[in-house]
């Protein structure tokens, strides 16, 4: 159902951008009215692509987690290559469907470009406010079902069996608790982060804050926990939260509440 659901956000924004585009140029392209309206759809379905895309760039980048400065550099970037692929696969394609009317569109290359950083834009705040947050907090709220306790997803006694079992395909990996730096979540998934690489792990982040030993794991975010002995400096992030940098050269934000527990924990 979740599939579904994303099919028919991405058709909407493609056909939405589609009657916007075909509105905003069919007073600059007289005429030309079949050819505009094959450039509208091409550029809807082309734009949605590239959303889908970007969604997943900015998601499992984990831009949140940088600097303001990284983050500025980074979404200024992806914002350029945006624009590029945008315009490039749309005149590309006019090119070869519209060989003889393609270059009636040029005049209109200055006002896409502005309509693709806006949209660029709006994107980013869309999925920097709505989307990650909610899925976090789903997250969060997601009990285990009986039918994943069948399943065999670890129980409390992770402590004493210590390691974590990561199924990989037709393999099982095996992490030690020894090994774990950081935990990420992921939507429905949490993201192992340790010495011997990352593993995907389909489970809650409340259930391995229940099930790692208090002693040597914190949870610092919504969506981190992390062990204690791979800290190697906090740092001040803005006025509500700092960054935890770890030893293996990754970073961390920490929240208010999560700041608050790991001075307790380090005896601050």
């Amino acid at each position: 159902m979740k599939y579904r659901q994303a099919i028919y956000l991405y058709l909407f924004i493609a056909l939405l951008t589609s009657v916007v585009i075909y509105v905003v140029f069919k007073p600059i392209t007289e005429g030309l009215e079949s050819a505009l309206i094959k450039d509208a759809v091409i550029s809807g379905f082309i734009l949605s692509g590239l959303l889908f895309l970007l969604k997943n760039i900015v998601k499992y980048s984990h831009f949140s987690q940088f600097q303001l400065r990284q983050r500025l550099i980074n979404h200024s970037a992806l914002a350029i290559l945006f624009v590029v692929c945008w315009i490039g696969l749309e005149y590309g394609t006019l090119y070869v469907l519209l060989p003889n009317e393609w270059d009636s569109f040029l005049p209109t290359i200055g006002v896409r470009i502005v309509f693709a950083f806006l949209i660029y834009t709006f994107a980013v705040l869309i999925d920097t406010k709505i989307y990650t947050p909610s899925a976090i907090d789903l997250e969060e709220e997601r009990e285990e079902t009986p039918e994943e306790i069948k399943l065999g997803k670890p129980s409390a006694n992770i402590e004493k069996v210590g390691f974590i079992a990561v199924k990989n395909g037709q393999k099982i990996d095996v992490v030690l608790i020894s090994e774990i730096i950081y935990l990420q979540a992921e939507g429905d998934y949490v993201m192992i982060h340790s010495t011997k690489g990352k593993f995907l792990k389909e489970q809650t982040m409340k259930s391995f804050e229940s099930m790692l030993p208090a002693d040597k794991f914190v949870r610092v975010h919504r969506s981190s926990i992390v062990n204690i002995g791979y800290i190697a400096q906090i740092e001040l992030y803005d006025k509500q939260s700092q960054l935890l940098k770890l030893k293996n050269g990754g970073q961390v934000r920490i929240s208010l509440s999560g700041y608050k527990t790991l001075k307790k924990i380090l005896g601050l």
